[in-house]
């Protein structure tokens, strides 16, 4: 049969049958545990702490010169660290996460608002693909870079 034989044009194809609720939550989870394996193949340091009804994640960042509070004499800058937490909505990764910067070390009001620059603008670049590691990969340079500025003491 040929393809005027058929009523020419386009054949669209109605996907809704073959593509309801079940298998879309199904798609969407095992999208975001594929980023949660991408950061454990990287060797990043995480903790997941929930992946129902959302995937939520703790990533911790530092310096390369960060020291905890018990290394450092009185005055003297060890560092920075923080920790970011997302939370990923049901249909991650075609909605943004929700990022939070918590657990804050020698972190400056001016570094913090670069951060959270550095964060929206990944999230824009990468909707729709992975997210979590390309954030965590930008903020870590810009720690460093950033701690790399400051003059030694």
């Amino acid at each position: 049969m040929s393809h005027r034989e058929r009523g020419g044009g386009v054949v669209k194809r109605d996907l809704s049958n073959n593509w309801d609720a079940e298998r879309t939550a199904r798609f969407f989870w095992g999208m975001q545990e594929n980023e949660v394996r991408t950061m454990h193949y990287l060797g990043l340091a995480y903790i997941v702490l929930s992946r129902r009804p959302r995937l939520q994640v703790k990533v911790p960042l530092s310096t390369q010169n960060y020291e905890d509070g018990a290394n450092v004499g009185a005055g003297e800058r060890g560092g920075s660290a923080l920790q970011l937490v997302f939370t990923c909505p049901s249909n991650y990764p075609l909605q943004v996460p929700q990022v939070e910067i918590v657990e804050k070390r020698n972190i400056s009001e001016s570094l913090e608002q670069a951060l959270h620059g550095e964060i929206a603008q990944t999230l824009e670049q990468h909707l729709g693909l992975q997210m979590i590691v390309p954030v965590v990969t930008r903020l870590q340079m810009l720690i460093n870079k950033e701690v790399r500025r400051q003059p030694t003491q």
